[in-house]
């Protein structure tokens, strides 16, 4: 593994996701809101009348997008809580769509943070903020790497990761253009060869399984001989 992968996963295996912190979190303001049933695909606004709220995720999973180009830079399944941070203009720049029919309620974060400073959760909301910037900054680091192939690996890996639910209701393509710049041309031409060297499962181009994906797809391709060769 190069010096950037192995930056990039040294970054997510140092934060685990806060389970612990997360529960405490949404206890404190499990009363403080509106139970919402979302399908897929559809967009919440996390500052209606212009007032910031929290999205308290508790069941199903949904994605942080950009409003500019859609672009998905965190995908998280619940429980979760979207919107903790105030230094995202939620309004302006980003979105969070649901992956797959999910339940949620939105709470006012001026109200998010009374409870949290009532309870004493600071520690708590500082974990969740550092996991989620830990995870949106791996993101920036995927999609800033040079190949191709190198992007859609890990997001052919991050897909496998997925419930069931979001897995079998998007093809691997789309779900590498979801999250990247590449072209549809490129990440087809890629994933037929996976598929032809049996590293993945696909079905109507859904992802089944993972068998292996190599670090590198040079190692698909042997050199072609020279006449020299057997001299």
């Amino acid at each position: 593994m190069d010096t950037k992968g192995m930056f990039k996963q040294d970054i997510l295996t140092k934060s685990m996701r806060p389970e612990e912190d997360i529960e405490r979190l949404i206890n404190s303001v499990e009363n403080k809101g509106k139970f919402v049933t979302i399908a897929k695909r559809r967009h919440i606004n996390l500052a209606p009348r212009n007032e910031p709220h929290c999205l308290v995720l508790l069941k199903g999973s949904m994605a942080l997008c950009r409003i500019n180009d859609g672009i998905v830079i965190n995908s998280e399944c619940a429980p979760f809580i979207f919107g903790a941070n105030t230094r995202l203009a939620y309004s302006q720049h980003i979105y969070v769509r649901a992956n797959e029919t999910s339940e949620l309620f939105l709470v006012p974060r001026s109200v998010f943070y009374d409870e949290v400073a009532r309870l004493n959760l600071w520690q708590s909301l500082a974990t969740l903020q550092d996991y989620t910037s830990a995870k949106v900054y791996a993101h920036c680091l995927t999609v800033s790497q040079l190949s191709s192939y190198d992007i859609i690996r890990t997001h052919l890996l991050r897909l496998m990761e997925e419930p069931e639910a979001v897995r079998g209701n998007i093809t691997a393509a789309n779900y590498i253009l979801d999250h990247s710049f590449l072209s549809r041309s490129g990440v087809m031409k890629i994933l037929a060869q996976l598929k032809k060297e049996e590293c993945v499962h696909l079905s109507r181009g859904v992802l089944i399984n993972i068998t292996d994906l190599p670090e590198k797809l040079t190692m698909f391709y042997s050199k072609p001989k020279s006449k020299h060769d057997n001299k």
